[in-house]
């Protein structure tokens, strides 16, 4: 259940998660400034392991980078669902709030209490062996199945709840989160779904049909890919599997979500309309 609060008022540590760049020594000063002042300690995530460990400390995580680094922090701490906090080091991104030179203006108002806590649920990925056995990943955006080879096509059977429900030839499909469905299922055709809600999406690539649709399904309803060919699972961009490794890829929206914490001022729709030039 969303019944946990972030106790801004008492923090002690905050966990770093850092893109590397030209300029991160001079971000990672203007955060340790700004936190040093209030006596809290930055606590710099080097690998996974450190990760796990920062999160056994504080339930605060600070994003540096761009909305890939948010992402990959969302998958690896959702088992404890931290509190995430995007910052982007260069323009501002889609899910990253503000930029470095913004910093101090929005702690400035964190610590008084001026912030929100924004909860997008993830999907739940089960990569199902031919042994019987499962693994169990996680996406934040989607999870693709795509040919692997430029003359290819991608051949995947979908059913929904056990029973069979389309066959999708072309160039692949895209299970979205609803938080997801702004990124590669907005520009395969998929519709834009507001990021709270409680629904995920399935989104034909390229399909050699015409009358092959979007298709948005509720949470409790659970898909089951299997792949003919030589198809690519991809999660997030981030990892790939080849699916005749598998009897199958079962995908449904996970109970597990993302804890983003937000400024007060930001406005999903507002974003939209700059990002994608609506109106102009």
């Amino acid at each position: 259940m969303k019944t946990k609060s972030l106790d801004y008022q008492n923090l002690k540590f905050v966990g770093l998660v850092a893109k590397k760049s030209k300029d991160f020594e001079q971000n990672f000063k203007i955060l340790t400034e700004i936190f040093n002042s209030r006596g809290i300690e930055i606590l710099l995530a080097k690998d996974d392991k450190s990760l796990d460990e920062i999160t056994k400390k504080t339930d605060f995580i600070i994003c540096l980078g761009g909305d890939g680094t948010l992402i990959s922090t969302c998958r690896k701490t959702a088992a404890t669902q931290p509190f995430v906090f995007g910052i982007h080091a260069g323009r501002l991104g889609f899910l990253t709030d503000i930029t470095i030179n913004e910093a101090k203006d929005f702690f400035d108002e964190f610590f008084k209490g001026n912030f929100t806590v924004e909860e997008p649920f993830m999907l739940d990925i089960f990569l199902n062996k031919k042994d019987g056995t499962k693994i169990l990943k996680i996406a934040f955006n989607d999870a693709v199945i795509m040919r692997s080879k430029p003359v290819s096509i991608a051949s995947v059977d979908a059913f929904v709840n056990g029973k069979m429900f389309n066959s999708y030839f072309g160039d692949g499909l895209i299970a979205s989160t609803p938080v997801g469905s702004s990124a590669y299922n907005m520009s395969a055709g998929g519709a834009i779904i507001y990021p709270l809600s409680d629904v995920f999406t399935l989104t034909p690539i390229c399909s050699h049909s015409l009358t092959q649709r979007p298709i948005v399904l509720p949470k409790d309803f659970c898909v089951e890919l299997r792949a003919k060919n030589d198809e690519v699972l991809v999660i997030d961009g981030q990892d790939s599997f080849y699916m005749n490794e598998y009897e199958s890829v079962g995908i449904k929206l996970s109970d597990k979500f993302a804890r983003l914490v937000r400024h007060t001022g930001r406005d999903y729709f507002q974003i939209l309309k700059e990002k994608l030039r609506w109106g102009h």
